[in-house]
Parts: structure tokens; sequence; C-alpha cells
């Protein structure tokens, strides 16, 4: 299994793991940068139709974080595990968070993903190239599954600029 999963993201620039790392340890300050502070309004108000505002996005990488934590971890500690998928939209549709708990949100973030990194980057060579079965993706690699979350990240973070910049 050296070729990613066709199912996940594929960084569009090559990254070493290194730089991988770097990615996944900046985020939560990029995300910090791009919702602390801002009103209410601004954070429900969204592009429309299906697409989620900028809150909405929020949530969705708050609990991707967490997910994907777990799911890394379960990569690293066990032998091939499953990895069961879940119903992104009703976590998000069923939250009971608001925009007052936005920073409570992003430390949340901040405190899981510290906490992946020290995991990750401690970890052998070999044990990058150790697999899980998701169960929508199918086999995926640790290696290439950290480098889809980069990309997912970077996906959900132009997610929330356009939905700030329709509520402008």
């Amino acid at each position: 299994m050296n070729e990613p999963n066709p199912s996940l993201y594929v960084l569009d620039r090559p990254l070493t793991r290194a730089q991988v790392l770097e990615e996944l340890a900046a985020f939560p300050a990029r995300l910090r940068d791009k919702v602390a502070g801002l009103p209410a309004e601004s954070l429900l108000r969204g592009p429309g139709g299906e697409e989620w505002s900028a809150f909405q996005t929020l949530l969705h990488l708050r609990d991707a974080t967490l997910v994907y934590a777990i799911r890394f971890r379960f990569i690293v500690f066990n032998n091939d595990p499953f990895l069961p998928d879940y119903d992104e939209g009703r976590w998000v549709a069923r939250s009971k968070d608001s925009p007052a708990d936005v920073d409570a949100i992003l430390d949340e973030i901040a405190s899981s993903r510290a906490g992946l990194l020290r995991v990750l980057a401690r970890l052998p060579e070999e044990d990058w190239m150790r697999t899980g079965r998701h169960e929508v993706m199918g086999p995926v690699m640790l290696e290439h599954y950290a480098r889809h979350q980069v990309v997912h990240e970077e996906m959900h973070l132009a997610q929330i600029e356009a939905a700030l910049g329709a509520s402008a």
C-alpha cells in the first residue's frame, strides 16, 4: 500500500513528513486567526444553500480534529484497526455550541492537535506505514492519511473565508 488510497485528498505540492507535521501544528493558529473575535452575525451568515456558515465549518473542524486524532492513534497503537465513519452533517447540526463558544472550540482543537503531534513526532520511520481500515474509504496508511488531513483543513479554511466573504 505505497500509493495513497484514491479516496484520500492528495497535496498539490510536495511536503516532507516534517513539513506535514509543521502544517498540522500551524493549523489551530491559522484557524484562530480566521474566526476569533468575529461577531456572531458574521460567523452565522453563510453563502446560502447547502453550504455551511463559518461557524458550522468551525464546528466540523473541531469534530474532525477530534475524530482524526482518535483514528490516527488507533492506527499507531493497534494492528490494522477498523476506523468507523461518522455523520459529519449530523454532528454539526446536533451541536449545542454557539458563537459565544468559539474560544473554547478553538482551545479544544489546539489541545487535541498538540497531543496528536506529540504522538506523531515521536514515531519511528516504519510506523508511518501502519494501516487502518476506514469504513468508507477502505485501507488507509498513516502517512497518506496525515497528508489527507492537511488538505482537508486547507479546504475548510478556504470554505470559512468564502462564508465570511459572503457575509460581508
